[in-house]
Order: structure tokens, then sequence, then C-alpha cells
């Protein structure tokens, strides 16, 4: 096992510890501790960062052309996001949802393996960033998927009345709804951004890559306009957001064989 695959082994560990510390907190009643989870999900993040971070070493550049390489990626978007919006969407039980998400694109990550890059020329920053920034779109979907989730849940234990220690630290189920719509436009922003950047460098619309990117913006895009119009509940808007992500997690495959 190479020093990446140790250090991305370690951050899968660190995850799955988060989730059984979560699920300890909540049957105790000492949920309100946050400190232990944050330290569990900054350290899974630390060590996913130092994954990049090796692994870009050892390929000569940004891990982003196979699909274990994706998939570690995606996750380590997923997480910087839980930072970013968890709180501003005072979603408190983000990290317990997430944390199971990671662990299993680390698990699958590692399951593939990490092949050796072909050789290349000279690296265009241009398409480094294009890239990035579709991958790190995909896990705003990914978050909006999530939280869709949390709102199933939710919903689900107010029609059989079971409210109980999991139920009490969910946010407000508005909010949740809320938070989806917010997720789904900031990837769509994301993702648009990576489509302009794709026109800057003359990308033939007839590519593979570009044409599924198309596709996956169109779904969003149509989501996007059925939530603005109210067109949907907010049960259907969390449908859409969970099935929705069906689609962009296919198109993992589509970019790294097309």
């Amino acid at each position: 096992m190479t020093p990446a695959q140790q250090l991305l082994l370690a951050a899968t560990l660190t995850f799955v510890g988060a989730v059984v510390q979560a699920l300890l907190a909540l049957k105790s009643g000492a949920w309100k501790e946050r400190r232990a989870r944050v330290v569990f999900m900054a350290l899974g993040f630390a060590l996913q960062t130092g994954f990049i971070y090796v692994r870009g070493e050892e390929v000569g550049q940004c891990p982003m052309k196979s699909l274990p390489d994706i998939l570690v990626f995606i996750a380590w978007s997923i997480v910087l996001l839980y930072f970013l919006v968890g709180s501003a969407f005072r979603l408190s039980l983000l990290g317990l949802f997430t944390a199971p998400l990671v662990s299993i694109m680390h698990i699958l990550a590692l399951i593939g393996g990490f092949a050796p890059y072909p050789p290349r020329g000279k690296i265009n920053a241009l398409i480094e960033l294009h890239a990035a920034v579709a991958l790190i779109a995909y896990a705003a979907f990914a978050l909006a998927c999530i939280t869709g989730v949390m709102y199933l849940v939710q919903e689900r234990m107010l029609k059989r009345h079971q409210i109980g220690g999991l139920f009490y630290q969910l946010p407000p189920i508005q909010g949740l709804a809320s938070a989806i719509q917010r997720l789904v436009r900031l990837g769509l922003l994301l993702l648009s951004v990576s489509l302009g950047i794709s026109f800057a460098l003359h990308t033939s619309v007839s590519n593979p890559k570009i044409v599924f990117s198309w596709v996956v913006w169109g779904l969003y895009a149509v989501i996007t306009i059925l939530m603005w119009k109210h067109f949907t509940s907010p049960r259907k808007t969390a449908w859409l957001a969970v099935i929705g992500f069906i689609l962009p997690f296919i198109s993992l495959w589509i970019v790294t064989h097309a």
C-alpha cells in the first residue's frame, strides 16, 4: 500500500469513527457536545487533503483523471462544503449523514485501486480548473441528496409520531427544504461556470464528457425551475434531489472512460 493509500485508509477509518461517535452521542443524549464530531470530521478532511497532495506528487498533476481519484476528490469536496454550508444552513446532523457516504466513496476508490497516469505534456491550468469546478458542483448535488434524505427521514418520523433523540437534533423541516434548494442552485452555478470554461477551451460540443455534463446541467436546471416556481411540494423536491443525484453519479464512469 502506497503512502497515499495509507492516508486514504486512515481518513476512511476516521469518518467511520465520526459515524460511531455521533450514533453513541445520540443514544446517550449528549449530542450537544459538538467538539468530538467536529474533530473527527476535521481530521478526516486533513487526511483527505494529505492524500490528494501525495497522490498529486505521484502522478505529477491534480489527481482527477481516474474514477478512484475522482471519487476521492468529490468526497473531499463534500466534506469541504459540509464545513462551509453546514453551520450556515444550521444542519446539525449533516455530518452524521455525510460521513457514511464519504466512507463508501473512499472504500470504492480503494477497491478500484490507483494506477499510474500515462505521461502527458504541459499541464493546462484552465483544464484543471474546469474539471475541479465540475467535481465540486457534483459534491454540491451530493450534499443536496444527503439533505433530501434528512428531509424524508424527518417527514417519515413525523408521520409515524416517532419523536425521539434523532428527531430533536434535526433542523426544522422547512429549513431542510430551503437548504436543498440552495445546494441545488449552488451546484448548478458551479457546473455552469465549469461549462463556461469549456467554451474558453474550445472543447468540441460533441465530446462525450461535455455532452453528459450538459445532460446533468439540464436535469438540475429543470429541478431548479420546478422549485423556483413551486411546481413541486417540499417532499417531491427532496425526492428530486435524492433521485437526481443518480445521473451525476453514473456520469462519473462516462467522464473517466469517454
